[in-house]
């Protein structure tokens, strides 16, 4: 679909639902919302759209969810929203838009049809390349258990190689591809509900459904229907995931955790809060990222002052510093933000994010908090260049991006685990791939 499409059938639902009564700056928004969407289904099967995903993302969870809860007569005692709708969405929407514009600062050099020939000529030379990574990525999480916690993170991040393995295969042309693509996505499934842990499960379905639009020549329209299945799963494992770990991990349920994650998936169709999330205010509650930055909004400046950057700096000192220097450098869990920005509190066992948009509000204000986003775009910008700058060392660089941006692609998280992420995954995939090539001669 082309973009201008796109931006038409945008600017045609923000002027139905203005004329309609809605709120001008909730029907921008949730025009917006549309644009990024549909821009990132339209980018899958043609190029890596993780930046467009990121938007998305964000677009839904700070835009869709309290848009919901703003017009839904349900009421959380705690998860609603704090300001009023134009307070919220005239910060909220002009901060996203910004963000968009950043991002798109650069040209995007992501394209799957010169990605697909480096793979293949890879391949070429070192079929069995795919299988390596497969095999690894599955034996790795095995053996966490001998390794001391200080690796935990370069382990875990190491064992998302078996998906990269399967995207080279996908690539490969291989008959088995689609069986072992399709026996990886269930193992990861029967893990995650056995963890009771989803996001492995929702992000790796999110970034590798661009690389299998590509071999599927899936038209829009085939492409909008599977996105629209997709989110029909998230939601259903949405709405069941906080009665399923209750079960799980309070109570004890020892019995076939898959049967009693399918149980519960059917009782919530059959109780019809998966046909009609609007009426579900627990699962709208899980969409919606804006209570938690509309609570930072109500709380700062009123009773907490604006923190001046002092996260932001933070943030980058805890992304490059080791604790032993940095000893005062943010702690995993963002409880020691949301219990301070939003007023708050939460259990000491809780992870909770205030987000990035949440967090530059709490430096910087409204205006400063724009600003701020639009940098950031700018930032995530500028580094998808500079990966696509360095893949002409390591030709199938951008393949390994999902693992970068694991973190960076959801909306929930702030800005130290964020940039933490980005620059610790960076440094293990280079490594990675440095190693490979100083030892074997192979340039990935």
């Amino acid at each position: 679909m082309p973009k201008q499409v796109i931006t038409i059938i945008s600017g045609l639902l923000a002027l139905l639902m203005t004329i309609s009564g809605i709120n001008l700056m909730s029907s921008i928004g949730i025009a917006v919302a549309l644009f990024f969407t549909l821009r990132v289904i339209d980018g899958m099967g043609q190029r890596i759209p993780i930046i467009d995903l990121m938007t998305a993302i964000a677009s839904l969870q700070w835009i869709v969810g309290p848009f919901i809860d703003y017009h839904n007569q349900s009421y959380h005692y705690k998860y609603h929203m704090y300001v009023d709708e134009n307070v919220y969405m005239s910060f909220i929407v002009p901060a996203i838009i910004a963000f968009g514009i950043g991002t798109s600062i650069f040209k995007d050099h992501s394209g799957l049809e010169e990605m697909g020939q480096r793979v293949n000529k890879l391949l070429e030379d070192y079929p069995k390349l795919p299988y390596i990574f497969i095999i690894g990525g599955l034996i790795i999480p095995y053996l966490s258990v001998f390794i001391p916690s200080s690796l935990g993170f370069a382990f875990f991040l190491l064992s998302n190689t078996k998906y990269i393995g399967v995207i080279y295969l996908l690539f490969s042309g291989k008959p088995n591809r689609w069986l072992i693509f399709w026996a990886m996505m269930g193992f990861t499934a029967i893990i995650s509900i056995a963890a009771g842990m989803f996001h492995d499960l929702l992000l790796w379905a999110m970034l590798s459904f661009t690389f299998v639009a590509r071999e599927l020549h899936l038209s829009f329209v085939k492409k909008l229907a599977t996105a629209l299945i997709g989110v029909t799963l998230a939601i259903t494992i949405q709405s069941v995931k906080g009665q399923y770990r209750e079960m799980v991990w309070e109570k004890g349920y020892s019995g076939n955790k898959v049967a009693l994650f399918l149980g519960l998936a059917t009782q919530q169709w059959q109780n019809g809060s998966i046909v009609t999330p609007t009426s579900d205010v627990n699962m709208n509650a899980r969409l919606n990222q804006g209570w938690i930055i509309s609570a930072i909004m109500k709380n700062v400046p009123e009773r907490t002052p604006f923190a001046g950057g002092s996260t932001i700096t933070n943030g980058i000192q805890s992304s490059f510093l080791p604790r032993i220097i940095a000893p005062n450098k943010s702690k995993a869990g963002g409880r020691e933000n949301f219990r301070k920005y939003t007023g708050l509190e939460i259990g000491d066992n809780t992870s909770m994010g205030i987000s990035i948009v949440g967090e530059s509000y709490a430096n910087f204000g409204v205006y400063g908090g724009i600003i701020f986003m639009f940098s950031w775009g700018v930032f995530i910008a500028w580094f998808w260049k500079k990966l696509f700058n360095w893949s002409n060392k390591y030709p199938t660089l951008l393949i390994w991006s999902p693992i970068l941006f694991l973190q960076v692609v959801k909306a929930e998280t702030e800005f130290a685990v964020v940039l933490n992420h980005l620059i610790k995954a960076s440094v293990l995939v280079f490594g990675l791939l440095w190693i490979i090539k100083k030892q074997w001669g192979i340039r990935i």
